[in-house]
């Protein structure tokens, strides 16, 4: 993915390549992440000089961002999976199955594809578990910077407001105080920017949009995106969320051993949560990525599965089952 990508292809890539050059007059819905873009720059400058000796004919190229990109990129998705791990051991303690559950959700097409790429994604995975780890735990703390900061990973995370309304730590007006900070937060965010580096329409070809307008443009097309999830194309890209493994999936739904553990030990929330993922898809123009937020609610279905696999008895009465129909 790191070697190999054809950047002609990614609006996304080249606007975060160009803002760490300092050049903010990309599309607007890229132009206010600017965490990671600014970090690579930084990590970028010593790599720059070992490019000079190494490979002078790509010093001067993208090849040093790029770099930077995929070191910054792997340590945050690993992180994102070390959060994933702590989440999955709340809920089981057979470690075979926490295993194959963290298997599922890194070995995803996406997360190859959010690691080896120039995109900012992998933050907004670690906000995506760290709500979900600290909803679970209770951790004030941990709640309160995740759903405060969540909006600078990603201006998408005020979608999940249903899910802070009504779960988590606090009285339910302190939760709502705080989706109403992280708004603050957003928006203020975006009028520095703005007006720090105003974006010259003429030049970088893109209409100038506040927050308001790119999510009213985006939310046009959620029934396009609906129809299109329906088409053999479409059932085809939700299937590459999760490759071979939505099998386990398929089956722990048909089971109705796995539907009973689901239903006792997977909290209610998790159907709130699901339902902001999909308005994440609906209003995104890439919907199998979209999907994939959901990563950690799929690690902890797959892994109350395995333990009914895992047992012995239940694995022989699932292979004698499936021998009889």
């Amino acid at each position: 993915m790191y070697v190999h990508y054809d950047f002609s292809h990614s609006s996304d890539t080249e606007s975060y390549l160009a803002m760490s050059n300092g050049d903010y007059n990309v599309n607007p819905v890229h132009r206010y992440r600017f965490i990671l873009p600014l970090v690579a720059k930084v990590v970028a400058m010593p790599l720059q000089a070992v490019y000079t000796k190494l490979w002078p004919h790509r010093a001067e190229s993208f090849w040093p961002l790029q770099l930077a990109y995929f070191i910054i990129n792997s340590f945050l998705v690993a992180f994102y999976g070390w959060i994933v791990y702590r989440l999955l051991r709340l809920y089981s303690h057979e470690l075979v199955a926490i295993l194959i559950g963290l298997i599922v959700v890194l070995t995803s097409r996406w997360v190859a594809y959010i690691a080896g790429l120039p995109l900012t994604d992998s933050l907004y995975l670690i906000a995506i578990a760290a709500l979900l780890y600290s909803i679970k735990t209770e951790n004030k703390i941990l709640f309160v910077i995740t759903v405060v900061l969540g909006g600078l990973m990603k201006e998408s995370f005020p979608l999940f407001a249903p899910l802070i309304l009504l779960a988590g730590p606090f009285t339910w007006y302190v939760r709502a105080g705080l989706i109403a900070a992280s708004l603050v937060v957003v928006f203020g965010e975006h009028s520095i920017i703005d007006s720090l580096l105003p974006l010259q329409e003429t030049t970088a070809g893109f209409k100038s949009e506040s927050l308001v307008d790119i999510f009213m443009r985006t939310f046009a097309k959620t029934f396009e995106t609906a129809l299109d999830l329906l088409t053999v194309r479409g059932i085809g890209e939700v299937f590459t969320v999760l490759g071979i493994f939505t099998f386990i999936l398929i089956y722990g739904a048909f089971n109705k051993t796995c539907r009973s553990i689901w239903k006792t030990y997977v909290e209610k929330y998790y159907w709130i949560f699901f339902g902001c993922i999909l308005i994440h898809v609906l209003i995104s123009g890439d919907a199998a990525r979209m999907f994939y937020f959901g990563a950690p609610l799929y690690g902890i279905l797959i892994v109350k599965v395995m333990e009914v696999l895992l047992s012995k008895n239940s694995f022989i009465e699932s292979i004698a089952s499936i021998r009889k129909q």
